[in-house]
Parts: C-alpha cells; sequence; structure tokens
C-alpha cells in the first residue's frame, strides 16, 4: 500500500506538468498570433520560380524580381528617369558612353559591398547573351569598364535613347551579388542563390505553393515594417477573390494576381477592403495576322476598328476601371499624344461599307475569324472577347472564341501564329513604346514580324530608335504612330487602370515604380 505521501507528491506533480503545458500553449498562441500581426500574405497567380531566380535569366515571376534585385536607374512619371542604384549618371556627346557613379552606401543581403566589381559582375552576366539581343542595352553594349570602386562606364556600338529605359525593367538587367552564383564572381557560374539589394530576401519556398520573404537587414532604403510576407500562389481569379474575402490573404491585384472587374464592385463597397487605381501604361488590343488574306486589305482592318463599342467595353462592361483605347499607346506613354494616336470612334454603319467595298456581305460571303485569347493572366479578357465577338457580329462578321491556356496562348503567338486575331496586351512603363514596337512590329530575320508584317512601318521603327533628342524622338514618334492609325495595324481596345485591392488593416501601401513592382513592400504595415 502507497502511503498519503506518495499520493500528494504525485498530486503535485501532475498539477504542475499540467501548469507547465498550459503556459507554453499560451506562450505559443502569443507567438502565433505576434507572428500573425507581423506577416502579410499576398495572392500570386503562378509560382515564383525562387530557386531559378537569376537576375540575368527569365525564370522567375517579374515581380519577385523586383521585391529582391534592383535597377541601376528607376522609372519614373511619364518616362522620367530617377536614381537608383546608381545616384548619378553622364551620357557623351556622341550619345554611346554612360558613365554610372554608385551609392556607396549600399550591401547586398548577404552582407557583401555592392561596388563597381560587382556591377560589372552583373553586366557580365547577360552581355553577349544571344537571349538578350532583343534589348538594345545587350545587342550593342561594346565595353564595360571599372573607373573606380563606385564608377563604371559603358560604351555602345551605337547611341539609343533607349539605354536608361531598358535598365529600369524588371530583368533581366538588374544588380545581383557575385556570390549569388558558384564558383562565386564568376559570370559564367551556376545560380545558387537569389542575393539583391532590395528590402526583401527569401526565407523559404514551396513550388508552386508559396514563396516566404523576409526584410534584407542590410537594404539601404527604408527598412520594412514587416517581419515576413507569404505570397500564395493562387491561379484562379475567382479563388483570389473569394481568399481576400475570407481573410487568407490581405493583398491581391497588380499583374501578380489580378482580381475580375465584377469583384471589385464588392471590394469597392466593403469598408473591410480598400481598391488602390490609378492609370496604367498598358494597352490591351487586338493583334491582327495580315499573313491571312482577308486582314491583308486595310479596308477590313479599319472596319474592325470601327465595328467595336469601346466606349461601352470600358465603362460599362468593365466598370470604368481604365480608358476605352485610342492608339496602340496610352498618353501615359511618353511621346503618344491625340494628333499621332487619334483612334477609331465607334461607327457600325461605316464598318459594313468597308467590309462591302472589301467584298465582304453578311450572307453571300460572309468574313469569318477565329480569336484567341487567354484568362490564367486577364480574367477580364473573357467578357472582352465575348463583347468583340457580339459587336463583329452585328457588323457581319462571323468571330470563332479560341481560349488557351496560357503557355499554347503564348506559343501561339510567337511561334505558331495560327489565329486571325489575338488579344494582347502592350508591355508597360520604360519598354514603351520602342521595345513593344521592337518586339511585335519590326520584320525578324525570317522576313516577317511577330505581330504585323509591313517593312515600310518597320523602317520607320528602326529610324525611330536612332532619335536621341527628344525633338527628334516626338517627330519618329509622330511618324510611327500616324502611320499605325491610318493603316489600322492593330484594334486598340481598352487601357486598364493598375488596381489592387488590400485589406482595410493593411496600412502603408504606395506604388512601386513600374507595374512589375506594383507596391512598395517595405512600406506596408499591420493596423496595430
Amino acid at each position: 500500500m502507497k502511503s498519503k505521501g506518495y499520493y500528494f507528491v504525485l498530486m503535485a506533480f501532475i498539477l504542475f506538468f499540467t501548469g507547465a503545458c498550459s503556459e507554453k500553449e499560451n506562450a505559443a498562441e502569443e507567438t502565433a498570433l505576434h507572428e500573425d500581426s507581423q506577416t502579410i500574405q499576398v495572392a500570386i497567380a503562378t509560382d515564383t520560380g525562387a530557386d531559378k531566380l537569376d537576375a540575368a535569366s527569365y525564370d522567375g515571376a517579374m515581380s519577385a524580381y523586383t521585391a529582391i534585385y534592383e535597377p541601376l536607374v528607376e522609372y519614373g512619371p511619364k518616362g522620367d528617369i530617377q536614381p537608383a542604384l546608381a545616384q548619378a549618371w553622364e551620357l557623351s556627346e556622341d550619345g554611346k558612353q554612360y558613365t554610372f557613379y554608385l551609392r556607396e552606401d549600399v550591401y547586398f543581403s548577404d552582407g557583401s559591398k555592392m561596388d563597381s566589381d560587382a556591377v560589372l559582375f552583373s553586366i557580365n552576366r547577360w552581355k553577349g547573351k544571344q537571349e538578350h539581343d532583343w534589348l538594345k542595352t545587350a545587342s550593342t553594349l561594346q565595353t564595360v569598364e571599372k573607373i573606380d570602386d563606385y564608377t563604371i562606364k559603358l560604351t555602345f556600338s551605337e547611341p539609343s535613347a533607349d539605354i536608361l529605359n531598358e535598365l529600369t525593367a524588371a530583368r533581366p538587367l538588374r544588380i545581383m551579388s557575385p556570390n549569388a552564383v558558384e564558383p562565386a564572381g564568376d559570370p559564367d557560374g551556376e545560380f545558387v542563390n537569389a542575393i539583391g539589394t532590395g528590402p526583401f530576401q527569401i526565407d523559404d519556398y514551396l513550388k508552386d505553393k508559396e514563396t516566404t520573404f523576409i526584410p534584407n537587414p542590410n537594404y539601404w532604403g527604408e527598412k520594412a515594417q514587416i517581419e515576413k510576407m507569404v505570397w500564395r500562389v493562387i491561379p484562379d481569379p475567382e479563388t483570389r477573390s473569394l481568399a481576400l474575402q475570407e481573410g487568407s490573404i490581405q493583398l491581391a491585384g497588380g499583374e501578380m494576381s489580378k482580381i475580375p472587374y465584377q469583384a471589385l464592385r464588392t471590394f469597392k463597397d466593403d469598408d473591410q477592403f480598400k481598391v488602390e487605381s490609378k492609370p496604367g501604361t498598358m494597352n490591351y488590343f487586338l493583334v491582327m495576322n495580315n499573313g491571312r488574306e482577308p486582314l491583308q486589305d486595310v479596308k477590313v482592318r479599319q472596319a474592325l476598328n470601327f465595328a467595336i463599342d469601346k466606349e461601352s467595353l470600358a465603362n460599362e462592361l468593365l466598370d470604368k476601371n481604365g480608358n476605352a483605347a485610342k492608339g496602340l499607346f496610352a498618353e501615359t506613354v511618353p511621346f503618344v499624344n491625340e494628333q499621332n494616336s487619334p483612334g477609331y470612334a465607334y461607327d457600325l454603319d461605316k464598318a459594313k461599307e468597308l467590309l462591302r467595298e472589301a467584298g465582304y456581305g453578311e450572307d453571300d460571303n460572309q468574313l469569318k475569324l477565329k480569336l484567341v485569347l487567354q484568362t490564367e493572366e486577364f480574367p477580364e479578357w473573357k467578357q472582352i472577347a465575348e463583347m468583340i465577338q457580339s459587336d463583329f457580329n452585328q457588323a457581319g462578321i462571323e468571330v470563332t472564341l479560341d481560349s488557351m491556356e496560357s503557355a499554347a496562348y503564348y506559343d501561339n503567338l510567337w511561334e505558331k501564329q495560327d489565329y486571325d486575331l489575338f488579344i494582347y496586351r502592350t508591355y508597360a512603363d520604360g519598354l514603351n513604346p520602342q521595345g513593344f514596337l521592337d518586339a511585335l512590329f519590326t520584320i525578324n530575320e525570317q522576313g516577317t514580324g511577330v505581330g504585323f508584317t509591313d517593312p515600310t512601318l518597320s523602317e520607320h521603327i528602326h529610324e525611330a530608335a536612332k532619335a536621341l533628342s527628344d525633338e527628334d524622338r516626338q517627330a519618329a514618334y509622330n511618324t510611327v504612330l500616324s502611320y499605325m492609325h491610318d493603316n489600322a495595324v492593330t484594334v486598340p481596345l481598352f487601357y486598364p487602370n493598375e488596381i489592387v485591392v488590400r485589406d482595410a488593416g493593411l496600412e502603408g501601401f504606395g506604388w512601386g515604380a513600374i507595374s512589375d513592382h506594383p507596391v512598395r513592400w517595405n512600406k506596408l504595415k499591420k493596423e496595430n
């Protein structure tokens, strides 16, 4: 038989153990609450590719590049170039040499110094690589030299006013640490880890699920206000909307995770959310495959422009979340104005008249076209395509819609070109207008243009690339854009606003420098 003392000791032990467990549980709950209050959940439509986020590559989500890596210079309103890692720069009289003066107080997230050697490493990593030849900066760069620890000089084979613009892009010209590769400092080394000077660094990565970012402790700018930022992969736009409403994410939007326009009405009417919106530099438009016989006729192309009610598209269907498009580029893009981009007003009778003149009737010889689209990145394109289909039907044009998975969609545009019409979007920010014009409308080695084949247009675009002064560039783009309007090279549709939806308790919101840097992440904080 056990003594009373034994039972007393046993009960005391149980009480002590139970109390200790309760204290641990309470502590765990407090830790979880603290982490939740210091963590922001953000939606992203596709995997970040965090394990392949080489600054000189195209392998990851562009918004992820801008959270980690910084450019030498930054894009400003209406194309004004501003200091970033380079605090100043000079251009030689012949326009072929750029001298950059680097900031002296910048460190990478691994603690290494950002200096001329690091910048030379980053440049030499993309210099001479064929995959970057679409950029003037890459295709014309001849030499890069170190003047001193914080000064570098780039010499190009020809002058181009697009050099600074291209340097602002999310990729592939941003600056990364020489320690990001093995062997360290080898421009041809194997990529190991994303190490930049930006406000965040990668802490954890689950492919196709989520990427966790933590603040860069060495960031030279304003330090982040949060402890963690988790980007959750949510491919479906409707699911993203539900996740916001349920509170499992606190922010979505921009090009990284668009919210359907129908859902925006709900968020605008709910005090628990804030909908941030501003005019962007992008345009939704129809590419016309003039390799197909009907679209070789300018009257047919003009008829397609007259047949779409763009004001109804913008104001009714898309709920005033942007503006009806006139020319290929919005007036937020440098050198674009009403004179060179007047647009086509909605005129159904004019559209029918032009079609008859081109030999197409509503019954005996109806024009039939295939329109390709995708909705993974741009959910509103389904609605837009259906409205276009309806408008064209009223003009006597039969349109078949072909919605593709994202990868097949891009392959169709750049390789197969199996379409008559193709919903696409211009680039944004610094790659407009010249970068986009070069990519889609200049004649390639195969003798065709990706978005339209016209040797005269191609030559005008090449001439525009050579202009250096603002006056000469304006004159050159007047020629290019007026020619595109007169020949109805595209069907401009809609200039979308940049839109971000956030939980009202998420404070400190500020727009990033470019569309691929939608939010100043380091300024965000949760309401206490």
